[in-house]
């Protein structure tokens, strides 16, 4: 019997080695997304937007920001993943909008699955780096590697959050008893992406946050299970 697969959380869960290395994205995508990630390391760099750059709109980017380019606690990232929807973009591999509960459950909404995945996260601190790690079990497979991965698929936490455009407290789409009506369309973020980093974040658009703005974009793709 043919086992259907479908994708998780690519670009996010692994080393940036092995994202470069893989399957899929362009030469041209995968150096876009090499520059942001050293202009993510570059201190010296700056970038954002004259929206985020107004008194309302600072008021609403440090009710709940991102903590930035920064080493992350293990209680910073408990905080930062429990009871979280994310959404992240990257040039390589589109729009993914993820929630993840206190008791260690997540769900994915990745471009293209018939279905939300639901799985499990944790946090290691094993290493002399804080990775997060995912399993959303079998029948899945990253779509930059050749194999199906096996259990928990672990990587660097700081790296994650570089393309994480914005995190909001609660299931914000209802990932956990949702279904999908159409596919998420890969650039669903894309408008939301500042295309520089390190950058402030949430970007607004129309006075309002990413996820604020996909809520809207996205209410015909997603229903009640």
């Amino acid at each position: 019997m043919k086992t259907s697969k479908t994708f998780l959380r690519a670009a996010l869960l692994i080393s940036i080695p092995m994202v470069l290395a893989g399957c899929g994205p362009s030469k041209e995508v995968l150096q876009q997304e090499r520059e942001l990630f050293a202009q993510a390391r570059d201190r010296q760099s700056s970038c954002g937007n004259t929206e985020n750059d107004s008194p309302a709109a600072r008021a609403i980017v440090e009710k709940d920001r991102l903590r930035g380019l920064t080493r992350y606690t293990e209680a910073d990232a408990q905080e930062m993943m429990t009871d979280r929807t994310d959404v992240s973009y990257m040039p390589g591999h589109g729009t993914q909008i993820s929630y993840t509960s206190a008791d260690g459950r997540a769900w994915l909404w990745y471009p293209g699955n018939p279905r939300i995945l639901e799985g499990r996260w944790k946090l290691d601190d094993s290493k002399n780096f804080l990775q997060v790690c995912y399993d959303y079990g079998p029948g899945t497979r990253n779509p930059t590697m050749k194999d199906a991965p096996s259990g928990f698929q672990c990587g660097s936490f700081h790296n994650q959050n570089i393309f994480t455009l914005d995190t909001k407290r609660g299931d914000v789409f209802g990932l956990a008893t949702a279904k999908v009506l159409k596919p998420l369309p890969r650039d669903a973020a894309k408008p939301y992406f500042p295309g520089c980093a390190p950058a402030k974040k949430p970007l607004l658009k129309n006075g309002k946050p990413p996820l604020d703005n996909l809520q809207n974009d996205l209410k015909s793709y997603i229903g009640r299970a």
